[in-house]
């Protein structure tokens, strides 16, 4: 094929999203160049203290974590130096294309992405952290984006693999007025609050989701909102509000800061099973949803919803974005699906990998 463009990808982190990306990516390689013109390649799988370089050793990372035995040890820090390795093999920034790929869930990686825009290297990311949590980052991303015009996607922070933050982006870019995002971003809490909807017990409406990959292995994180909390405030940092995570008025699932789940499973357990079913009246379900509206109000917590409504066909699990626009009218734009998991949200990072090489933003 004439035109390929070949692509070197430098992942940081290889957990629960990052071992089935690198096998997608690789195993679905022939098919992407066929399709996009697009050939990927592993330059490297950096973690917080050693790198594998090369498709052959980013494989076995992937697969063996902590116990792979050829990490090599790389310089401390997250900033563009760590890199060194990698442009040294695979060639400096200005003569190869690289995708700078964030699948970790800390706020260390935000300088070395930062830094990765302002040098012209495109970002893909899945870590929410940054964007929500480090005051100002958002904006300075966008920044280095567009001052260097290089591709910073990061689709799979809200919705996983649904495409929620460009839907959205496109209908600002297409002079759109966006009033009101009204979401349930939560897949986890969605997979819990469907089947309890459905009549199932609290505890086992928990353990559906542990058992289907939805729930942390701590469900807690989970009922504490934090992720919920999170992708809201990048939908309205997308939607062009200055929103911090302090802004958002969230109402808690939780009545207290339980030190583990096994504390929680006793009468915390009770006490918020007792405030579902309190919550919800006759003919309606209950989930933990968040808004955005364009006058700068976003908020968190449970809302009801008549049956009849689409809230009413939801499946546990489920996602669902509601955007309520100046063109649309009375009828919002429904994006709708499950986008969470491992595997669907891997699947996610790999598209946006191949549109950030096509140059994509």
């Amino acid at each position: 094929m004439t035109g390929v463009r070949e692509v070197c990808i430098i992942q940081v982190g290889y957990g629960k999203v990052g071992a089935p990306l690198v096998h997608l990516a690789i195993e679905n390689r022939a098919r992407i160049e066929r399709e996009t013109g697009v050939r990927l390649q592993y330059a490297a799988i950096v973690r917080s203290s050693s790198v594998a370089l090369g498709d052959d050793l980013a494989l076995q990372a992937a697969d063996r974590g902590t116990s792979f035995d050829e990490w090599t040890p790389r310089a401390s820090g997250m900033t563009l130096d760590i890199l060194d390795p990698v442009f040294d093999r695979f060639g400096l920034p200005d003569t190869t294309r690289y995708v700078l790929v964030d699948v970790t869930a800390t706020a260390e990686t935000g300088p070395l992405i930062l830094e990765a825009l302002g040098m012209g290297i495109p970002v893909v990311t899945a870590n929410k952290i940054p964007l929500a949590e480090t005051p100002g980052w958002f904006e300075q991303a966008w920044k280095a984006s567009r001052k260097a015009r290089t591709p910073f996607r990061y689709e799979c922070t809200v919705g996983g693999s649904l495409p929620v933050i460009s839907t959205l982006v496109d209908l600002m870019t297409t002079g759109d007025t966006v009033q009101r995002i009204v979401a349930l971003p939560s897949s986890s809490l969605s997979c819990i609050m469907g089947d309890f909807n459905r009549g199932l017990p609290l505890d086992t409406a928990i353990a559906d989701a542990m058992r289907r990959g939805f729930a942390e292995p701590n469900p807690l994180t989970d009922l504490a909102g934090r992720d919920a909390l999170r992708k809201v405030v990048i939908l309205a940092k997308t939607m062009g509000l200055p929103t911090s995570i302090d802004d958002v008025c969230q109402e808690p699932l939780l009545d207290m800061n339980y030190p583990d789940f096994e504390t929680f499973q006793g009468k915390g357990m009770a006490r918020l099973a007792d405030s579902l079913t309190a919550a919800r009246k006759p003919g309606e379900v209950t989930y933990y949803v968040g808004s955005a509206s364009a006058d700068g109000a976003v908020t968190l917590g449970l809302r009801n919803f008549p049956q009849s409504s689409i809230w009413g066909t939801l499946e546990p699990s489920e996602n669902l974005f509601l955007f309520s626009t100046s063109r649309f009218g009375d009828l919002p734009v429904v994006v709708r699906g499950i986008g969470g998991g491992p595997i669907l949200t891997a699947s996610g990072v790999l598209a946006d990998i191949i549109k950030a090489a096509q140059g994509q933003n």
